[in-house]
């Protein structure tokens, strides 16, 4: 599964799983059906009220039927935080790579390059782009500097995985401010401590040491043990320890 790196408020690198291609074109597709529906629905209510008027059907169809089908992704993307409906249905969502929340331009210029991405060769360049780019993304993703992820990743953590973590009852905790900590900031740490031990190339071992001064910045630590994994381990212990 590809991964996005992205930087939280507190300038913290977190990698986020992408959506994948088939995410994509399943979410395109169920738009496609919901624009489909409103479309037979607005036909049948419109036929009825013409009276059968085959001419004025058409014309108002197409009125109240395109400027949605035209502008539906636009409108969605802007007023649903970078999701329409089918990207909901498929817990995908448009954010930034500097982890800002897109602006009204970047949702623009993804949208205005649907027509060369999708449109003009039936998606087939859209498929290309996002298959081989590393991050995932097709050509208004690029100019945007944006991405989709995954709201819901495969390797997500609960709190209660953490309290899973055997401890013993005569540990002594070394950081005893570490309560000043989140949940969720546990959480990161595990998903870091997991992350590298899983692949420990030097990309994750930078967001690792990121995390590291950070949290240490966070809880007035002013030496910080030369070994850093070790460090972010005794954390989440001292952590379980004392909120438990």
């Amino acid at each position: 599964m590809k991964k996005a790196e992205i930087l939280t408020a507190n300038n913290v690198a977190i990698q986020y799983e992408m959506a994948s291609l088939v995410q994509r074109i399943l979410a395109f597709l169920l738009d496609g059906v919901i624009l489909s529906v409103y479309y037979f629905i607005l036909l049948l209510l419109l036929t009825g009220v013409l009276y059968n008027d085959s001419s004025l059907t058409s014309i108002f169809t197409y009125l109240l039927f395109f400027p949605v089908f035209f502008f539906y992704n636009l409108f969605s993307e802007i007023n649903f935080n970078g999701q329409t409906i089918g990207k909901a249905a498929l817990g995908i969502r448009v954010i930034k790579l500097t982890g800002e929340t897109p602006a009204l331009n970047d949702y623009f210029i993804r949208w205005t390059y649907r027509v060369i991405d999708i449109w003009l060769c039936a998606g087939a360049l859209a498929a290309i782009f996002i298959s081989s780019s590393d991050k995932g993304q097709r050509l208004g993703d690029i100019s945007a500097n944006t991405t989709l992820i995954r709201l819901n990743p495969e390797s997500s953590y609960s709190i209660q995985d953490i309290l899973k973590i055997g401890s013993n009852s005569n540990y002594t905790p070394t950081y005893l401010n570490v309560s000043l900590l989140s949940d969720e900031d546990m959480l990161l740490i595990k998903n870091t401590l997991d992350t590298i031990k899983k692949n420990p190339n030097s990309e994750n071992k930078k967001v690792a040491l990121e995390l590291v001064k950070k949290s240490a910045e966070l809880l007035q630590i002013e030496e910080i043990p030369k070994n850093k994994t070790k460090f972010l381990a005794t954390l989440l212990k001292d952590y379980i320890v004392l909120t438990r």
